[in-house]
């Protein structure tokens, strides 16, 4: 029994061993295939484009124009978008494809408190209606739709909403629209967000919606 026992245990170890070997093996080659998807052979900083990271000056225009500039290298291996350490006040503004937006560990990406800085869009084709309120609805903070190959990530840097005034609208039944998201990406592929800490948001953090392929690993706060 004993040497049956030792036998036993002898080709357990022996096959995980053999488990263990090949499995570091696909997992080396995945992570491999995984860093060569990601990387992008263009990169701007946002203050490239004006942007003050003051926490007081509205930054929407250098964002919409650093997306507009990169988007002419989403069919040469797409580009990348690095905001440093600041506080950098924006209104809504659009992803691309083949687009990596990073945050450096002290940058803070923070919404405007002014409603109009956020434009009002279509409500969601499968509610009809805005949730909240008839008609339209306030677009998010970062907003994707028909996209592929989008990542928002950093060093744990954060968005923030401040959507503590917008909770009192809600609150105070004085809303015209519904209230925006954080992010939200629509009818996208091969989309990744990790990395970064969500705050503050007017309504829902993170709205992946008619979706598919998305790894989401982030921190989200109230």
């Amino acid at each position: 029994m004993g040497r049956s026992a030792s036998v036993f245990q002898a080709l357990l170890v022996f096959l995980i061993t053999i488990i263990e070997t090949q499995w570091s093996s696909v997992s080396g080659m995945y992570c491999a295939d995984m860093a060569s998807t990601v990387y992008r052979p263009h990169s701007v900083t946002i203050t490239e484009f004006g942007a003050v990271g003051d926490g007081v000056t509205l930054n929407t225009k250098a964002f919409q124009n650093a997306i507009f500039y990169l988007n002419s290298f989403a069919d040469k291996g797409g580009a990348q978008l690095f905001v440093p350490a600041g506080r950098w006040l924006t209104g809504g503004f659009s992803l691309i494809s083949h687009l990596t937006l990073s945050l450096d560990k002290d940058a803070v990406i923070i919404g405007s408190p002014h409603s109009s800085d956020w434009p009002v869009i279509d409500p969601l084709p499968s509610y009809g209606r805005g949730r909240e309120l008839p008609g339209g609805r306030h677009q998010s903070l970062i907003f994707g739709s028909h996209l592929t190959d989008v990542i928002i990530t950093g060093a744990n840097g954060t968005i923030d909403g401040q959507g503590a005034i917008w909770w009192d609208w809600f609150h105070n039944n004085t809303l015209n629209y519904t209230r925006p998201h954080l992010v939200e990406l629509m009818y996208s592929t091969n989309v990744v967000i990790s990395n970064l800490t969500f705050k503050n948001s007017p309504f829902w953090n993170i709205h992946p919606v008619y979706c598919r392929a998305k790894l989401l690993s982030s921190t989200l706060q109230s």
